[in-house]
């Protein structure tokens, strides 16, 4: 009876194998035929780069900036899916594979990268041909767009009720607090990233919070500099922010309730930062085009998240921003 349950077993394996490879095969001919055709034929067709966009908003945005610098420096169309978060917070526009008549699943026939040094410079990827290219990662160093900057800053303009409801907001707020542009006021936009990184799973990969002692000393900075400030201060973690720097005459401390890009647009008005730590902070910085404050240490020492980082921050802070503890 061994024998027979054997080849029993055999066949079983061998049929589901050959059924995953039909279906493998079915799924690839129905998304990539039309391309695979087009270059069987020598038919001319755009090549292609695709971004496998996640995270969150400022995470998109880096990912965002990679994409745009490697489709230009390539002459690759760049695709955009309709549904990516950024296209309805900046001025993008979506690019689909419909759009060039080609199956939406097309992304499936490109070769995949992936960035192992989310938060450094990877030269390789400048090596890349021109041919259909696809990203997974992060992606989180200026290196790899600053000579597209001009462009990345026309991508990230704020649709229109952003911008308004920004403005409006940082209206009101020189009208309680008696301070304008004119009268020799020095705004400076803070972010505090506090809540969500203070949890188990941040901590054990090795994310470090900014300290009380940190935004003291990079806001005395600002008030060593200038005559008249007017810290206008936007957190995830308004008890915590509220405790330690909300009782200062020169801070404004916006209530809870802001969607993100409100916050990061509001901020972006105003005319030096300081930031503590992540991403959504860092964009805020270079939207803003201040000076800019940053923590010193974004990261504990051995830690998983700082093998992200070369050996030093420069390949993540953009040039010329001030670390400080």
């Amino acid at each position: 009876m061994a024998g027979p349950v054997k080849w029993k077993i055999r066949n079983i394996v061998l049929g589901v194998l050959l059924g995953s490879f039909c279906l493998y095969t079915y799924h690839y001919l129905t998304k990539c035929g039309s391309i695979l055709w087009k270059d069987c034929m020598g038919t001319n067709r755009p090549k292609f780069l695709c971004i496998d966009f996640h995270g969150g908003m400022a995470n998109q945005m880096f990912m965002y900036a990679f994409g745009l610098s490697m489709s230009i420096q390539r002459n690759l169309e760049y695709i955009v899916p309709k549904d990516m978060m950024l296209t309805e917070i900046f001025n993008i526009t979506p690019n689909t594979f419909n759009d060039h008549g080609f199956h939406s699943g097309s992304g499936f026939c490109t070769r995949q990268y992936e960035d192992i040094l989310d938060c450094g410079y990877d030269s390789s990827f400048q090596k890349l041909p021109s041919i259909d290219l696809s990203f997974k990662g992060y992606f989180q160093s200026w290196k790899y767009w600053i000579r597209y900057e001009n462009e990345l800053r026309k991508a990230f303009t704020f649709k229109p009720w952003i911008s308004e409801m920004a403005d409006k907001q940082i209206r009101n707020i020189m009208t309680k607090r008696n301070a304008t542009y004119k009268d020799g006021t020095t705004f400076i936009g803070v972010h505090v990233r506090n809540g969500d990184y203070s949890n188990k799973h941040f901590a054990e990969f090795g994310y470090r919070l900014a300290p009380a002692s940190y935004l003291k000393n990079a806001m005395d900075y600002f008030r060593n500099r200038f005559n008249k400030v007017l810290f206008i201060v936007c957190t995830n973690d308004l008890k915590w922010t509220s405790q330690i720097i909300g009782k200062e005459k020169d801070i404004y401390l916006t209530p809870a309730g802001n969607p993100a890009p409100v916050d990061m647009a509001l901020l972006s008005l105003t005319n030096h930062t300081v930031m503590t730590v992540g991403t959504y902070g860092w964009f805020i910085s270079w939207l803003t085009r201040g000076i800019t404050i940053h923590y010193k240490y974004p990261y504990v020492i051995g830690s998983d998240f700082s093998k992200q980082f070369h050996s030093n921050y420069s390949d993540h802070f953009y040039p010329g921003w001030i670390a400080m503890e």
